[in-house]
């Protein structure tokens, strides 16, 4: 059993590091919301919000982009995903938005 479970925590960072979608958003795509729901994310928007308090809120990203400005996607109810953009790692929220599974977005509002 042991021998099994380090197996397994040495072979999951290179079965991720092979995960990679397109247009510079990495992660594995997943039709799992877990826990998020909209409602549930909509109080926490807020102008303060950084990447590193969006992922201590609502937890790691279903994706993110690695280049220019970072972008947390989070899958929520109904096949639809919440963006959030930053400017940088360290950088206050610029954009929230939601978009459904044609690509359709609609602006989310930033709450002071």
């Amino acid at each position: 059993m042991g021998i099994t479970r380090h197996a397994l925590l040495i072979a999951i960072p290179f079965l991720l590091a092979g995960c990679k979608g397109t247009e510079n958003i990495q992660g594995t795509p997943s039709s799992l919301t877990e826990f998020r729901t909209l409602s549930s994310m909509q109080p926490f928007i807020t102008k303060s919000l950084t990447p590193k308090t969006a992922q201590e809120i609502f937890g790691n990203p279903n994706a993110k982009s690695t280049v220019g400005e970072i972008v947390l996607v989070y899958n929520v109810e109904n096949e639809k995903k919440v963006n959030l953009g930053f400017p940088s790692l360290e950088g206050q929220i610029i954009f929230a938005r939601l978009s459904d599974k044609t690509g359709e977005s609609v602006e989310l509002q930033i709450l002071p």
